[in-house]
Formats: structure tokens, C-alpha cells, sequence
């Protein structure tokens, strides 16, 4: 019983698809001849080259046109090693595939690091990239250089570079080559299915499907980009060094344009963001190739793009999703009864911040000549709970938005426990203690309630077990301990909004910043709501901006008007509904 249960595991769904890849491998090598296990290694290859794509672009989000780039240098830079040293080494796979992912992941971090500490946008980088690979084409056509043995030759490209070997008299023949390119081909596929399980993969994750949030939750999105685009500059350099091992020669037309956009093609052809995808994408367009250009009148590549503008008009999630929708009907949806319901008894803090005083001084921002927060001045103290309220246009969300950092200030101070943050980036304040929920709810649909919980723990410890005791306690507040593994995604308006509330409790910050948390949910809901923000007072500094008056009064709190960005008044909310000027532009008279 246990020896099946182990087998189970190991076969789970990506080991699946990694087990029916290398099966379907093997059995090319039974019926293909010589010379199209050669042809098909270059498919292989290819499809390396598209996983570097995939993970950016699947993954995170960011189309990059430039891993020609990093596939091509990293093919001239081990070649170039090969050439030198390959005469006396003799082992041409460890000359070249090592210092080609040391290249292309070198080169990555470069590019990467301007890109996404610069804080470019997804056009912005795919415009960057591709006229990057334009200027890496136009600047190998243009010189020549000899480095020792290596002659690289402009126009005429790099030759004479070492066969694949394991050792020296070892070359490799075709069924060795396509054997031996299939397995690196497996590793690098399994290396990115095991990486997105790791806390790692989800933070990727969740950058892609809200990037906002994932740096609400006090990840450095900018570190996590850049570390994944080294990955994948690493991975198309690999696919560069074995290109060159495969082919024997280089030229220019690697960094082509031409070659550039047939990347994305094998990534959209195959299934975006599958990983397996960009391999079924360049053996597809690889075989259409090959065996279409014998008898297609020499008009393969007219017949080729047909195809694929089909396959993207008629079936935009490519084969692999084509072959996810078909098993997705055997199987209901899941139903939308009720997930959460609120024990706010479950509730403790957990004790690793300490209540914090929060500050401003004098802050200003602007947009033209629209002043939304005009010098505003306001303390707020441990253990107690501020409502801002305030006709639309007041400015509330504009300043609760300088308070987290989405929006910049140019004059003023931000206190936290009476430290400057105004100059903090938006996840280092969270990491020094803020908690920010904004106005809609934002949580990661396509994650599990537990997911989502757990990755926001996580942000704080950077520990697995104890992410794993938060959100069990979490989800005992949520009532979703038998529900927590359901996708977040079906989850009603206001349940989605207790699940962004139970997030940010998650980070356990010493200052709570909430925009309009109630709304979209019931009465009963937004009593429940108001219990448990009274008794996380007790230990936290709880900035509220609300509609609601209802849902105020129920508040032991103080109140701050705001009008036309400066503070009106301040005062108990008795207090307030007295004041015969705040009747007259906000509140109304009855």
C-alpha cells in the first residue's frame, strides 16, 4: 500500500507531464532515422529556449523579445572556450554548457537589473528588449575578433567549433546527441515545475496575477523579477551552448529579429505559462518544417503561419490548453455555496511587533493643479482606532495612499514609532509594520483561500512552519479550515474582502491601514467586521477610511474630517454629528 501511495505521489500532475515527455522521447529513437534524431535535437533545443521565455512571460508576466540575446552569447562564449581548450580537455559539455548559463544568466542580470529596478512597464520592457536584439544583430555583423584559437568572424559567424563529447575521442553520434540533449531538455523542465512550488514560484505567481498586492504584502517584486530573469537568461544561454555543440557553427542570424519572434510563437503555439508548452510549440513548428518542405513547393513557411494564425484566432490558450479544456469537462465546477463565516473568537495577535505610533506631518501631494492632500498633519496612537470620513473628492484615499507609499511626496514627513519612512519603498513599510488593505478587495483568484493566507504569513517569517501556524490560525478565523484548499476565485464580493482583511492580519503589522473595508458586505457581516477591529485595537493603531456612518458609530473611534484635502475637524463621532459645518458638506441634516 505504501509502495503505491509513493508511486502516486511521484506521478502527481507535473511529474506527469515530465514522465510522458521523456517517454515520448525514447520512443522517437525506435521508428526516426539518423539524420531527423539530429534535426529533432535542434527542436529540443529550441523548446529550451522557449522554457527561458515562459517562465518570464508565463510566469511573471513580462514578455521579453530579447533571449536571443542570451542565447546567443552564451553559444559564442562556450564556443569560444571549446575552440581554446576542447584540443586538450576533450569533454566539450562541461567547456561549454557552464560558462554559456554563466553568460546568459550574467547578461540577464544587467538588462534585468535596469528594467525592473527602473520600475519599466510590460510595454516599456518589450520595447527595450527588441531593440536590444536589433542593436546585439547589427553589432555581430559589424566586427571581427580573434580570442586564441577562436576566430569570430562578423558576417561569417564562429566555426570549426568541437563536436559534443563527454570525453576527449568521445563524439557523440545522432542518437547519443538527441538522448543527451532530451535529458538536459527534462532536468530544465523538471528544475521549473519543482521551482513554482517553492515559496519562490508562488511570490512569481503572484506578481503576475497582481503586482500591487505582492509588494502590499512586503515582497521586493523588483528582487523577485530580477532573480527570475537571470534564471531564464541562464537557461537560454544553456540552450545557446548546445545549439552551438549541436550545429558546429554560429553566425549572427541567432540575434535576428526573425529569430527573436519565433520564441514567443513556440511559447503561444505550445500553451502559455504551461512550461511543457514552448517544446510542443518548436517540435510542432520544427516537424511542419521538416516534413512540409519536401513536397509543399517550397512554400512551407506560407502554409506554417497559416496554421498558426489559426491555432491563435481559434484556440488562444495553444495545445496544451487545448488538451487542459478537454479534461476540465469530465470534471463539475466547483460550487459557490458559502466559504467563510467569521469566529472573530479564533482571533490572537501574533506577538512579534509591537503596537507602533504612526505620523504625519505636514504631507503635500499633487497632480497639477489638483491638490488632494494639502499639508496635513495627524497622530495616531497604539491601541486606537481613526475613521477619516469625508465628502467624494475629499482626498481620503489619496492620503491613505501616501501613507503606504503608492503615492510619493515631495514635501512633509511620514512617522513610524517616530522614524522617517516618506522615503520608504512600499514593501519596506510593510516590512516595518504597516498593513495596508485597499479599497477593492485584491487577493490571488487563482490560488486556493489557504494560498492565499499562507503567502502573506510567509512575507513576515520567511519560514515555512511558522507560515504554515498563521494560517492555520487564520483560517479558523475565516471558518475555512474545511474550505481552505477551494479556489479563491469563487469566492462572493464581501467574502473576498474578510479573505484581503484575514491577508493582511496575517502579516500581524503594528499600524492597520483600511480603505472602505466593509463595503460590499451585509449587515451581519459588517457587525462581525466591527467586533473584530475593536478587539484588534487593542494592540494595534487602526487607520479606517469609511463611508459607512453606521458602520463608524458601531467604532470606538475617533473621527477625522477631511474637505478638499486638509483636515476639517477631528473629534468623537457624537462630536462630529454636531458640528453644524460638517452637517452642511457631508453628513446632511435630517
Amino acid at each position: 500500500m505504501e509502495d503505491k501511495t509513493m508511486i502516486y505521489n511521484l506521478l502527481n500532475k507535473d511529474n506527469k507531464v515530465l514522465v510522458i515527455f521523456i517517454l515520448l522521447g525514447l520512443l522517437t529513437t525506435f521508428f526516426a532515422d539518423d539524420y531527423l534524431l539530429y534535426i529533432a535535437s535542434s527542436w529540443l533545443i529550441f523548446g529550451i529556449l522557449g522554457l527561458s521565455l515562459d517562465i518570464l512571460w508565463g510566469k511573471v508576466g513580462v514578455l521579453s523579445l530579447g533571449q536571443t540575446i542570451f542565447y546567443g552569447l552564451g553559444g559564442y562564449a562556450g564556443s569560444i572556450l571549446a575552440i581554446n581548450l576542447a584540443p586538450a580537455f576533450g569533454n566539450t559539455f562541461l567547456l561549454v554548457l557552464p560558462l554559456s548559463a554563466l553568460v546568459g544568466a550574467l547578461t540577464a542580470a544587467i538588462v534585468g537589473y535596469f528594467i525592473f529596478y527602473g520600475r519599466m512597464g510590460e510595454l516599456q520592457v518589450t520595447i527595450l528588449t527588441y531593440t536590444l536584439v536589433l542593436l546585439v544583430w547589427t553589432l555581430s555583423i559589424s566586427y571581427s575578433f580573434t580570442i586564441g584559437e577562436a576566430v569570430v568572424g562578423g558576417d561569417n559567424g564562429l566555426s570549426n567549433i568541437p563536436y559534443f563529447s563527454f570525453s576527449k575521442g568521445w563524439e557523440l553520434n545522432e542518437t547519443e546527441m538527441f538522448l543527451s540533449v532530451l535529458f538536459i531538455s527534462s532536468l530544465l523542465l523538471f528544475f521549473c515545475q519543482k521551482m513554482m512550488k517553492t515559496p519562490f514560484g508562488k511570490i512569481i505567481e503572484c506578481i503576475r496575477q497582481d503586482a500591487v498586492k505582492t509588494e502590499l504584502l512586503g515582497y521586493d517584486i523588483r528582487k523577485y523579477n530580477t532573480i527570475i530573469f537571470v534564471i531564464s537568461g541562464g537557461i537560454a544561454g544553456i540552450g545557446g551552448g548546445l545549439f552551438a555543440l549541436w550545429g558546429n557553427y554560429l553566425n549572427p542570424s541567432m540575434f535576428s529579429v526573425a529569430e527573436a519572434l519565433l520564441v514567443p510563437i513556440y511559447v503561444l503555439l505550445g500553451g502559455l505559462g504551461t512550461l511543457v508548452g514552448p517544446f510542443i510549440g518548436a517540435i510542432v513548428i520544427g516537424a511542419l518544417s521538416f516534413f512540409l518542405g519536401s513536397f509543399s513547393g517550397g512554400q512551407a513557411t506560407l502554409v506554417i503561419g497559416i496554421i498558426l494564425i489559426l491555432m491563435v484566432l481559434f484556440f488562444d490558450k495553444g495545445i496544451v490548453g487545448i488538451i487542459i479544456s478537454i479534461k476540465e469537462k469530465f470534471y463539475s465546477e466547483e460550487t459557490k455555496d458559502d466559504l467563510i463565516d467569521i469566529d472573530i473568537t479564533h482571533y490572537k495577535n501574533i506577538d512579534k511587533f509591537s503596537s507602533k505610533s504612526f505620523e504625519t506631518k505636514d504631507v503635500y501631494k499633487s497632480f497639477g493643479g489638483v491638490v488632494p492632500v494639502n499639508n496635513v498633519s495627524l497622530k495616531f496612537n497604539p491601541g486606537h482606532i481613526t475613521c477619516v470620513i469625508g465628502p467624494n473628492g475629499a482626498g481620503k484615499s489619496s492620503y491613505l495612499k501616501v501613507c503606504t507609499g503608492l503615492y510619493s511626496i515631495k514635501e512633509g514627513e511620514i512617522l513610524l514609532d517616530n522614524k522617517d519612512i516618506s522615503k520608504y519603498e512600499l514593501h519596506n513599510r510593510v516590512q516595518a509594520g504597516l498593513g495596508i488593505k485597499m479599497q477593492k478587495p485584491q487577493i490571488f483568484k487563482s490560488f486556493s483561500i489557504k494560498d492565499n493566507i499562507w503567502i502573506s504569513a510567509y512575507s513576515k517569517t520567511k519560514n515555512i512552519s511558522e507560515a504554515d501556524e498563521i494560517c492555520a490560525n487564520m483560517l479558523q478565523i475565516i471558518g475555512g479550515v474545511e474550505h481552505g484548499s477551494r479556489t479563491a476565485d469563487i469566492l462572493s464580493h464581501g467574502e473576498q474582502q474578510w479573505l484581503d482583511i484575514i491577508m493582511v492580519l496575517s502579516l500581524n503589522p503594528s499600524v492597520l491601514l483600511l480603505d472602505e473595508p466593509a463595503a460590499g458586505m451585509t449587515k451581519n457581516e459588517r457587525t462581525k467586521l466591527s467586533s473584530l477591529i475593536n478587539k484588534i485595537a487593542l494592540d494595534k493603531t487602526i487607520i479606517l477610511v469609511e463611508h459607512d456612518m453606521d458602520f463608524v458609530k458601531s467604532l470606538n473611534a475617533k473621527v477625522v474630517v477631511l474637505h478638499q484635502g486638509k483636515v476639517f475637524d477631528t473629534g468623537t463621532f457624537e462630536e462630529i454629528t454636531k458640528n453644524e459645518e460638517v452637517l452642511d458638506i457631508y453628513l446632511g441634516r435630517k
